[in-house]
């Protein structure tokens, strides 16, 4: 009886660990950060941190589907360059909404053929998204002749510069996507489907669900979320230029993969990414405000996202484990 109920806390302490454990880390990080510096918590300072990161977030959303489904996106960042040089392109002589829009459809564009090489010539996400990675960048310095675009029209930085009494667009569109996505995935038969993908790709295939059109539908809308950070990006600097934020892949994928999402596949929320974003956002800002050296920024990064994928695999071990002890 005293060994079943140690069994029971034990299992119960590490399911609330599992589920709540990054969003008590991001409050002890908080704290911590606020102890150190106190303007941290200052309003200016928190709409600052939401602006700068919301190229990041929203790029963030897509990628959590793409790891929801068992698939991984390097591609990210070289659509996101692409998609703010095409849009400064073409807004330093046409309409912004019109750059804005063909900037999202460049992301949707690319998206849509890692999707196809993915799912119909079954080629290694890995591998497939790197390749597309350095074809879409060389095709962003060709077009640019690896220089830096400048708008003029005041109107093009609307979007990315503008605040609502003190609130940036860009930091509103963020927590509206992230919301919507996370409705999708948790309200939603094409959310099921993605966790059941993710899941057991073979088994959902089996009862019926379109597998490949899955997949390739994360693909598609990571582009369009790159597409769309490269809007965001280009309007609050009303410029843009290859090669635009190197860090940014690994900045999405490690705020993905800190929030908990599985690389396995199927098993993740979008609420976990926006507390990832949280975490490296604190952190980034937190380094700045306590003068901690860049060096010294990108060791604990890669501390970071290193345990964060040791904590994956154990608590994947785990759960297998529990799995094969309640089916005897």
């Amino acid at each position: 009886m005293l060994r079943n109920t140690s069994g029971y806390l034990k299992d119960r302490v590490l399911e609330v660990y599992r589920t709540y454990g990054i969003l008590i880390a991001l409050i002890i990080l908080i704290v911590i950060v606020t102890i150190g510096n106190q303007s941290f918590l200052n309003f200016v300072n928190l709409m600052n941190i939401s602006s700068q990161w919301a190229p990041t977030g929203i790029m963030a959303v897509g990628m959590t589907l793409v790891i929801l489904t068992g698939g991984f996106d390097l591609s990210v960042g070289a659509i996101y360059s692409l998609s703010a040089v095409m849009a400064a392109s073409i807004g330093r002589s046409h309409n912004p909404l019109i750059a804005f829009s063909a900037a999202i459809l460049i992301g949707i564009f690319f998206g849509s053929i890692n999707g196809a090489l993915v799912t119909l010539a079954k080629v290694n996400p890995f591998i497939t998204t790197l390749g597309t990675s350095f074809a879409i960048s060389g095709i962003a310095m060709v077009l640019t002749g690896n220089l830096a675009f400048v708008v003029e029209n005041p109107a093009f930085s609307i979007l990315g510069a503008n605040r609502w009494h003190g609130i940036p667009y860009t930091g509103v569109l963020l927590v509206s996507i992230l919301i919507a996505g996370g409705i999708v995935l948790k309200y939603t038969t094409y959310g099921r489907k993605i966790y059941a993908v993710g899941g057991n790709t073979e088994a959902s295939r089996l009862a019926g669900v379109r597998t490949r059109r899955m997949v390739a539908s994360t693909y598609i809308i990571s582009g369009a979320c790159s597409g769309l950070a490269g809007v965001f990006t280009a309007s609050q600097l009303s410029s843009a230029q290859p090669n635009l934020n190197p860090d940014i892949v690994f900045n999405v994928i490690t705020a993905v993969v800190v929030g908990g999402t599985s690389l396995a596949g199927g098993y993740g929320a979008m609420w976990r990414t926006a507390v990832g974003i949280g975490i490296l956002a604190t952190l980034q800002n937190g380094f700045n405000l306590l003068n901690v050296s860049p060096y010294y920024q990108t060791i604990i990064k890669g501390v970071i996202i290193v345990g964060a994928l040791a904590v994956d695999n154990y608590t994947q071990s785990v759960a297998r484990k529990s799995i094969k002890s309640i089916s005897k």
